[in-house]
């Protein structure tokens, strides 16, 4: 699908002319500054307000799921991506729910070259294990960055302590954290800086030539490789978080994952540790089993390599994917408001520039199926779902099912995790039941899918009237059945009642998995991520 491109976007936020227009090593490593050095459990920064002389000691706690991070400054520049954001106390990177990740995509509009960089998070008060590789950008070049987050918001703000709405130095390179001008409105996990100009001359990019998309091939089924917006993948949350890794060491120092970083802290017991993203579930364990590829540009802090990326996953998607196409939609809980929860156009059409998607508009359609995803009206994004992704996964059920769960409390293989997924944002976007159901899983106690079947045709008897129970719906209180209806039903099926070890909880948003990492030789840190419930924020 083209992009109508708006001349209001091309107003390209430019880094600085250098001597080398070569994308790769600057050579000798350069300083960065860092927050002071944490002191025991606790590490000395400056809150929002106060002078610096009035230092204070704010301690780690690994139960806080709202965090901050600091912006270095000039982010756009080549500078500015080899210095450390830094995630502020009370959180650290040691922390599975509070890591924090960055990604960053360049577009030189002269050779229409792409590269992708991975700007690193560390722990306020902490250097980095190994400094971040140094980068040349092209005279001109175009910097897009993209963050996400593995608990439940994560707030960009200066190093004055100041967001994306009052900060000057954030304002001047586009960032947005969620609907642009409303204090204290947050999309949650993701934000971005100057990622809608990227895409504009990223688009204008592939139209003039200067860009070619790979083409998205065929699985090995015959059937055409999803993209982020292919239905066959869509969840209640597309297009969130990004395939960014990093490395963790054994002190709680963090690197970028290079080759040459992974031999030289193999003795500091550095563990690959990963943002959980729909980007990453699709290019790194998805693709590689259905016989797909990724849209990949190279690595510029792995050199000779190549990365995946949202900005390049979304880039494909967004001129390649067929009808019907996965936009986000209003009900994402990334777009509704932060104050009451509510649907809003201008954010959701505010989350949508940020990852190369059109706004919201009229039907293109007079029979309620909105192919292109124009409306963001639920009942057709629920449709979708439902009559595209069950029989995707039956297609690969006996392949999906002997793969690992990327995340084990939400299934016990792949093939269960991705059918509970499915349920859980069907549940999660307030879908209204399907007059047949295909999938139907088996939940223990703690709310894991142990089995799940798929039945692609009602050939047996009518679908049962909904009802409501108390052991069958996501939120249950014993191991049960669940299907497609409404939290807290049943589906009119009698729970299977599974041992119960443990108290039973409610299964975690389906925006929050645990993190999926790229194949590495080094020992995998899945960490965990939960999603914040509205009781859970503290904006």
């Amino acid at each position: 699908m083209q992009l109508l491109l708006s001349s209001a976007l091309v107003a390209l936020v430019s880094t600085p002319a250098l001597a080398n227009p070569a994308w790769g090593l600057r050579g000798p490593t350069q300083a960065y500054s860092s927050a002071p050095a944490a002191t025991g459990t606790g590490v000395a920064v400056v809150p929002v307000g106060v002078t610096p002389k009035n230092t204070t000691v704010v301690p780690l706690d690994p139960n806080v799921m709202n965090c901050f991070v600091t912006a270095p400054k000039n982010l756009l520049t080549a500078e500015g991506l080899a210095t450390p954001w830094l995630l502020q106390p009370p959180c650290s990177m040691t922390v599975p729910a509070q890591q924090s990740f960055v990604e960053a995509a360049i577009f030189d509009p002269e050779s229409g070259a792409l590269g992708i960089y991975h700007p690193l998070v560390i722990d306020a008060g902490k250097t980095a294990a190994i400094p971040p590789v140094p980068v040349f950008l092209p005279r001109n070049a175009v910097v897009g960055i993209w963050l996400g987050f593995n608990g439940g918001i994560l707030k960009m703000i200066d190093a004055n302590g100041l967001d994306t709405n009052n900060s000057p130095l954030l304002k001047a390179a586009n960032c947005i954290n969620g609907l642009p001008g409303t204090q204290n409105d947050v999309f949650g996990q993701v934000s971005w800086c100057n990622a809608q100009q990227w895409f504009a001359a990223a688009n204008q990019g592939v139209a003039q030539g200067k860009i070619v998309i790979p083409p998205l091939g065929k699985d090995t089924l015959g059937n055409a490789c999803p993209t982020s917006r292919s239905f066959e993948i869509t969840d209640a949350c597309p297009s969130d978080n990004v395939p960014t890794q990093y490395l963790l060491t054994n002190n709680g120092k963090t690197a970028q994952d290079t080759a040459l970083n992974q031999k030289l802290l193999a003795a500091a017991g550095a563990m690959v540790i990963n943002n959980a993203s729909d980007e990453a579930l699709l290019a790194n364990i998805l693709d590689p089993l259905i016989g797909c590829k990724p849209f990949q540009a190279p690595n510029l802090d792995n050199l000779g390599t190549m990365a995946n990326a949202l900005a390049l996953s979304e880039l494909q998607a967004a001129h390649l994917q067929a009808a019907p196409v996965g936009l986000v939609p209003l009900n994402d809980p990334d777009c509704l408001l932060t104050a009451d929860q509510t649907l809003s156009t201008t954010k959701t059409n505010a989350y949508r520039l940020g990852v190369n998607q059109l706004v919201i508009g009229p039907a293109t359609t007079t029979n309620g199926t909105d192919p292109t995803g124009i409306t963001g009206a639920l009942q057709p994004y629920c449709n979708n779902m439902v009559a595209v992704q069950p029989p995707f996964l039956k297609g690969f059920q006996t392949g999906f099912m002997n793969q690992a769960s990327p995340a084990a409390n939400v299934g016990n293989n792949l093939f269960t995790f991705l059918c509970n997924r499915y349920l859980m944002s069907l549940t999660q976007l307030k879908c209204p039941p399907a007059p047949f159901q295909p999938v139907v899983c088996t939940l223990d106690g703690a709310g894991v899918a142990t089995s799940c079947t798929i039945t692609l045709a009602n050939t047996t008897t009518p679908a049962v009237p909904v009802t409501t129970g108390t052991g069958g719906g996501a939120n249950g209180t014993t191991g049960g059945v669940i299907g497609g209806g409404l939290t807290g039903t049943n589906n009119g099926v009698t729970p299977v009642v599974s041992p119960v070890t443990s108290p039973a909880v409610t299964p975690a948003s389906v925006c929050s998995f645990i993190p999926v990492a790229t194949p590495t030789t080094m020992t995998t840190k899945w960490g965990g991520r939960h999603r914040y419930e509205n009781q859970n924020r503290k904006d």
